[in-house]
């Protein structure tokens, strides 16, 4: 009886662990990698952002949400996505997966 206590208090405890982090899976909207040495980091946050996620039981059944790039795209009103990435936390038993997308630059 007491296994089943401390086990069913540690399964509700939780614990978040990143699982996608967006400085590792950025990539421009054609598929290349975006490296450190290529972005500006200040520049990044002046471009229009959205994001869309998804909640997932067990990583891979899907529980509620749409992580699509148009919907992202569509929450950050960009018509032109120049950059794509994913961000993603674990906090058993479920996880969330976004779908982040970056616009095109502003013109100076």
């Amino acid at each position: 009886m007491n296994k089943a206590i401390i086990l069913a208090a540690l399964l509700l405890s939780g614990c978040a662990t990143v699982t996608k982090d967006l400085a590792q899976t950025l990539r421009y909207s054609d598929g290349k990698a975006v490296g450190v040495k290529n972005i500006d980091f200040k520049e990044l946050q002046s471009r229009p952002r959205g994001e869309a996620c998804t909640w997932n039981l067990l990583f891979f059944i899907p529980m509620y949400g749409d992580g699509s790039i148009i919907t992202a795209a569509d929450q950050g009103n960009i018509n032109n996505v120049a950059l794509v990435g994913e961000t993603g936390v674990w906090y058993f038993p479920v996880n969330r997966n976004c779908t982040v997308v970056f616009g095109d630059a502003p013109t100076a």
